[in-house]
């Protein structure tokens, strides 16, 4: 068995650029890299999540998944315990781990996600809108539907429990 094919370029992603979407409660996602630019080695994106916002109790098969938050302040549960994340705070999820978040700010959360091995960075890009820049974003009214439609496809498709 042969290792995947690796970029062998320095990629540069300038601040504000990058694929961006909104998805579940107004939670948008921007791509930084991907499985096409790493060979299948690591996925990165922008999370900026509202006050009150985050992710269903949930357990990824495929891959690990970290965060380093920039700006906020999460509630963050892993399997039996809960803790409060800061700015600096760096959070490793292993793959099998139940775990949610949630932003106990007045403001948006910043974060940067990170998926090893890549792919799960293209469940945000399918399940989202695109964001136009000076379109607001969806409306509260729809993030429920959102987000059973949203966790439907991470169970079809991504391994998501």
């Amino acid at each position: 068995m042969s290792a995947p094919e690796v970029t062998r370029r320095v990629i540069h992603v300038p601040p504000g650029a990058g694929q961006s979407v909104w998805a579940f409660s107004g939670d948008r996602y921007t791509l930084k890299v991907g499985a096409e630019e790493t060979g299948g080695m690591i996925g990165v994106m922008e999370g900026e999540i509202p006050p009150g916002s985050g992710p269903p109790l949930h357990v990824h098969q495929y891959e690990d998944e970290a965060f380093y938050l920039v700006e906020g302040r999460l509630q963050v549960f892993d399997e039996d315990r809960e803790f409060t994340a800061e700015p600096g705070s760096f959070i490793y999820l292993p793959r099998g781990s139940a775990h949610r978040f949630k932003n106990i700010s007045d403001t948006p959360a910043r974060m940067l996600m990170l998926f090893v091995p890549s792919g799960f960075e293209n469940f945000f890009l399918e399940v989202g809108v695109e964001v136009v820049p000076g379109q607001p974003a969806p409306s509260p009214s729809q993030f429920e539907a959102d987000v059973e439609r949203s966790m439907r496809i991470a169970s079809e498709k991504y391994g998501i429990e």
